[in-house]
């Protein structure tokens, strides 16, 4: 594998005197904001920075992005604990880092032969010390103290009829933390999920600096 950073378009020399960084992991052939630097293994011409991210961000400094974004990223690597200790690092205080992976339940998750890391209702919880769930998770493991401002279960399916339903799902099961807890612990393996969407953020009293 090719670890060489190419930085297609000269950003990185002037990253830190750009007012607002957004950055998107393994973004292919779409980039959500057009503005935001498109990272990804594959070159297209969508990409600005060829990387090989399961190396880490290492072309990136501490504390220079407002924003990391990922759709359907994560679930790709081989280190989720090392790539979430690197987008620690190079968000800003303040900072966020939001996306979507696939929930653990989802029938297609293991179709693909390149995920790799499964995610469910409480794996981001092993990046704080907060712990939003009433079941707690060991959080020694590393010293990432995101807070969590969004953790939500998102139903879907590819066929209609059946997504009208799953939409329901996504309203009842996302009311209320207990409902959550609910789904994946009783009911997740009678009503596949498809994905989570998160959102994290680096805190301004970071103890780490």
């Amino acid at each position: 594998m090719n670890s060489q950073i190419i930085d297609k378009k000269d950003i990185l020399p002037g990253l830190q005197n750009m007012s607002r960084v957004v950055i998107e992991l393994g973004c292919g052939n779409h980039k959500k904001d057009k503005s935001s630097i498109g990272i990804d293994f594959i070159d297209n011409e969508h990409i600005d920075i060829i990387a090989d991210i399961n190396k880490g961000l290492g072309f990136l400094p501490d504390n220079s992005v407002d924003i990391i974004y990922s759709s359907h990223f994560l679930e790709h690597l081989g280190d989720l604990g090392y790539i979430m200790t690197e987008i620690y690092r190079v968000l800003k205080k303040g900072g966020k880092n939001i996306g979507l992976v696939p929930h653990f339940s989802n029938p297609y998750y293991y179709s693909d032969f390149t995920h790799k890391t499964p995610f469910g209702l409480y794996t981001f919880s092993y990046f704080t010390s907060e712990q939003p769930f009433k079941r707690k998770v060991p959080a020694h493991y590393n010293d990432i103290h995101f807070k969590i401002n969004k953790i939500r279960i998102i139903f879907y399916s590819p066929f209609k009829m059946i997504n009208i339903f799953r939409k329901c799902y996504t309203v009842i099961f996302n009311s209320s933390r207990f409902m959550k807890e609910f789904y994946e612990g009783c009911m997740s393996p009678f009503l596949p999920a498809h994905e989570i969407e998160f959102e994290l953020e680096k805190p301004d009293n970071d103890q780490n600096e």
